[in-house]
């Protein structure tokens, strides 16, 4: 089967739309697909034979300067259609998903899309100017799109009751992505790699030491822990917060915990290579997020893989992720948080218990099990 993968981002770019495109594309090829993966351009972007990468102009907006937009003009559809593709899959309802739809129309293509991110939570964060009426666009413009495709993919039920929400009725099918857990094994990575860090970064074992790990952006609530993590500092000077990973409120961020005091208690890793990205996990002793904006969440997915337990804001999205007490604890209101990271820090026992555990419950979320529940959307699809 040749497939190809639209997508406005892709490596070097991190986000959980890269993953999982990244994902399907080498479990493909594994099993003798040939995928080309159809991008935009990027600064820092290398060569490779089955990227084909497009240039457009940069969106000025904080938050969305990785992102480019261009026409779909008849030269890259007949381009692309020169590929002679079996199957497109969008992962993106802009500019490389129009051009994708578009493929998909003059060459009578099977069409499947991913709808990964939800753009009306995400607004606020990228401009305060005509909120409501930008909300009520990106509702309409997602059904839209979603609309004029033959199969849907949703990764989590949180995702999918939006669109029935929004009066979606077509026939959809719920795939999480998946991640290779084999990233995340502490046997992955040998001892002295993970002292490396702990020296870098001065991460004290005898310390508890909270670990958030993700996009550093304002939509992530990564404020809202910092000010939490402020009143516990105040209670337990044996508790640290490992903040790792690089974005646009990077700065913000650093500049926040500056003025909280927390200059000493604090550390700020910026962006790390893919590549070592699992072995951060391992500086950690409890995974703890606020962000209610994921329509999956994937670092809580790579944390359980990493045997670390999660303490995390409760959204529907964790449905299937996190079980109370057995893998880690989810919260509804901010201030249950202190007394949860209190809990596990007087309760070694349960701390152990909840390790133990939270290995298993990501194993149904393995790269194989996702490619080949996507593989077998296009060969239905196929038959049709």
């Amino acid at each position: 089967m040749r497939i190809g993968l639209f997508s406005d981002s892709y490596r070097p770019s991190i986000s959980g739309v890269v993953i999982s495109v990244d994902t399907l594309a080498k479990e493909f090829m594994k099993q003798g697909h040939e995928v080309i993966v159809i991008t935009n351009e990027h600064d820092y972007a290398e060569d490779e034979k089955n990227v084909i990468r497009y240039k457009g102009a940069r969106l000025p907006m904080k938050g969305l300067k990785e992102y480019r937009i261009h026409k779909v003009t008849k030269r890259k559809v007949h381009e692309i259609g020169k590929l002679e593709l079996d199957i497109i899959h969008c992962h993106t309802e802009f500019t490389i998903g129009r051009l994708g739809r578009k493929v998909a129309r003059m060459y009578n293509i099977p069409v499947v899309h991913t709808y990964h991110t939800m753009y009306e939570d995400y607004i606020h964060f990228v401009t305060k100017l005509f909120y409501y009426p930008l909300r009520w666009i990106a509702k309409k413009y997602s059904k839209k799109f979603a609309s004029s495709v033959d199969e849907v993919i949703f990764p989590t039920v949180k995702v999918k009751d939006k669109f029935d929400e929004y009066g979606f009725r077509k026939i959809s099918h719920i795939i999480p992505t998946g991640i290779y857990l084999e990233r995340f094994n502490i046997e992955t990575y040998d001892d002295t790699k993970i002292c490396s860090f702990k020296e870098e970064y001065s991460i004290d074992e005898s310390k508890l030491n909270l670990l958030f790990l993700g996009r550093m952006s304002r939509e992530k609530s990564v404020d809202v822990l910092l000010r939490e993590y402020k009143e516990l500092s105040l209670k337990h000077d044996d508790v640290h917060l490992l903040l790792v990973g690089g974005g646009p409120d990077l700065e913000y961020f650093r500049t926040l915990a500056t003025s909280l005091d927390l200059d000493n208690r604090v550390t700020f890793t910026g962006m790390v290579s893919p590549d070592v990205v699992g072995c951060f996990y391992h500086l950690g002793d409890i995974f703890v997020n606020f962000s209610t904006t994921e329509t999956q969440g994937l670092t809580y997915i790579e944390a359980l893989a990493a045997n670390l337990p999660i303490v995390v804001k409760y959204d529907t999205n964790l449905e299937g992720v996190i079980f109370e007490g057995v893998n880690g604890f989810s919260f509804i209101d901010d201030k249950e948080f202190i007394p949860l990271i209190e809990k596990l820090k007087e309760d070694k026992e349960l701390v152990s218990k909840l390790s133990l555990n939270a290995r298993a419950t990501a194993d149904d979320f393995s790269a194989l099990n996702y490619a080949n529940k996507v593989l077998n959307i296009y060969d239905e699809l196929l038959k049709k």
